[in-house]
């Protein structure tokens, strides 16, 4: 029988409640999901919108601060009540969060700004929308590689600092690949043109569409701690020459094979007002009512879209990986 995980989120999501003033980790809350936090993760963070850690603390602190304001329990009993190793990392937490100290804040009695325990009946499917779905073998490719994480991020500017962390992975892995794909026509020279020179050449030879290349990034399913986003972004490489790729290979990018594999797909919109987050989440949604799939092991994808005579990306194509229900190699 195919495992249901609506139903292994909605678990998650009542241990995490049940469990606020204990010291919960990631590893408690997934003991009876019987799944890795790498595979639970994506799943998990579409559904909630929220990595299983960033939930688990905004979901503290919110608590913390309905206990500032509707009772009269020093601060110093709030912060050892939700398990914050003293006052001073508990004042820290909830300042990145609110914007205010506690004190501030129960001075003030702000509740505006809470986070409330996730409802699946109520948030999630409300953000379905109707999608188009196909099955899809991704083949084997070699692509360019470029990761970019940062650690220590404030929880209020989350959103702010994870889109510059993707905008320089692209960024940095585009203009690692446009010399690459200069020099792989013209040879080695002593110095590239000018970036957008060589961006020229590359749309005007559409060498920025399938089958000459294709883009595809992902979020980290591996943060080293609770604060961390990572962001991988990629470019396949077809006809391959070594010598412009050891001529413009740093530290920074990595050239790897991906083995490929059967996903789910559908497309989303891009830009001011995507629908990323609804088109995900309708994803999920079309594999727990399918009796056929389920969740695959291999990698998470969005594939990037662009367009001939443009630069830039203008829509998404969403790869959920799936397997055969059954089929346990596939």
């Amino acid at each position: 029988m195919k495992t249901d995980y609506l139903v292994k989120v909605e678990q998650c999501i009542a241990y995490i409640e049940a469990h606020l003033t204990h010291k919960v980790s990631v590893e408690d809350v997934l003991v009876n999901t019987y799944y890795s936090y790498p595979h639970f993760h994506r799943i998990f963070m579409d559904i909630v919108g929220e990595p299983i850690s960033s939930y688990i603390r905004k979901r503290k602190l919110s608590c913390a601060a309905e206990e500032l304001i509707n009772t009269q329990k020093k601060i110093v009993d709030i912060a050892i009540d939700y398990n914050f190793s003293s006052q001073q990392t508990f004042n820290r937490a909830f300042t990145g969060y609110f914007g205010v100290s506690p004190r501030k804040y129960r001075e003030t009695g702000m509740l505006d700004e809470l986070y409330k325990p996730f409802v699946l009946t109520n948030s999630f499917l409300e953000d379905l929308i109707p999608i188009s779905v196909l099955i899809e073998n991704l083949p084997p490719m070699k692509v360019a590689s470029y990761h970019s994480y940062i650690n220590n991020i404030k929880l209020t500017k989350n959103r702010q600092e994870s889109e510059r962390m993707v905008s320089k992975a692209w960024g940095r892995l585009i203009r690692w690949q446009m010399s690459y794909e200069y020099q792989k026509q013209f040879g080695s020279v002593k110095k590239l043109p000018a970036t957008l020179k060589i961006a020229h050449y590359m749309i005007d030879n559409n060498l920025h569409l399938p089958p000459n290349t294709r883009y595809f990034g992902f979020v980290n399913p591996f943060p080293m701690n609770e604060d961390e986003f990572g962001y991988e972004a990629w470019a396949m490489l077809t006809n391959l020459s070594e010598s412009p790729i050891n001529e413009t290979q740093n530290r920074d990018i990595i050239i790897k094979n991906y083995e490929g594999g059967l996903y789910a797909t559908a497309k989303a919109t891009y830009g001011p007002g995507s629908n990323l987050d609804e088109v995900w989440k309708s994803l999920h949604y079309w594999l727990s009512q399918n009796q056929q799939y389920k969740y695959g092991e291999h990698q998470w994808l969005e594939e990037h879209i662009t367009k001939v005579g443009e630069g830039g990306f203008h829509g998404f194509k969403l790869f959920m990986p799936i397997k055969r229900v059954g089929n346990e190699y596939e």
